[in-house]
């Protein structure tokens, strides 16, 4: 006997309130959500991590994980939304807005046959790639060097990266 959707969706609701994260929600109750509650209801989570009433860790493993899955469902329904007719100016329900929009036009110049284009396209393609040979040379400076017509050249300034947590999903 197969089990419905929303049988579906309410055991696995279960399933996700007993684990250890104690973050659990309703799918239904997301289309009552405005975006003003979603950012609280976020916030109340950060506010019980730094309360100590959830691990950090799973809860950051939670969040990718629903990301991950939210975004694939919009990738794949948003076509399917696409082919059906959304009347002119839009269609607004569930404190949303759908509206059919088009994307910007992409030009491909390449194919013009224009000399002018493809020298400066050529020029530009060479000035980037001695660049990136210029600033490799660059990072190898430690202290200000002195060139053959008197120029001196410092080292670059850097910048250094913020560091971060990656999570990757297996």
């Amino acid at each position: 006997m197969g089990v419905t959707k929303t049988e579906f969706i309410t055991l696995r609701e279960g399933e996700l309130a007993n684990e250890e994260t104690a973050l659990s929600f309703e799918l239904n109750n997301l289309l009552e959500l405005n975006k003003a509650s979603i950012t609280a209801l976020a916030q109340s989570v950060v506010y019980d991590i730094e309360e100590g009433n959830l691990d950090a860790i799973q809860a950051l493993i939670y969040a990718v994980k629903g990301e991950e899955f939210f975004k694939s469902v919009v990738n794949n329904v948003r076509p399917i939304v696409a082919s059906k007719q959304i009347q002119k100016g839009g269609l607004k329900m569930h404190d949303t807005e759908i509206i059919e929009k088009k994307n910007p036009d992409k030009y491909d110049f390449s194919v013009c046959n224009d000399s002018e284009w493809d020298s400066l396209n050529t020029k530009l393609n060479s000035i980037k790639a001695y660049m990136k040979t210029r600033e490799i040379f660059l990072k190898t400076l430690t202290e200000p060097m002195a060139t053959m017509d008197g120029e001196i050249i410092n080292p670059p300034a850097i910048t250094y990266g913020a560091q971060n947590i990656a999570v990757s999903l297996k």
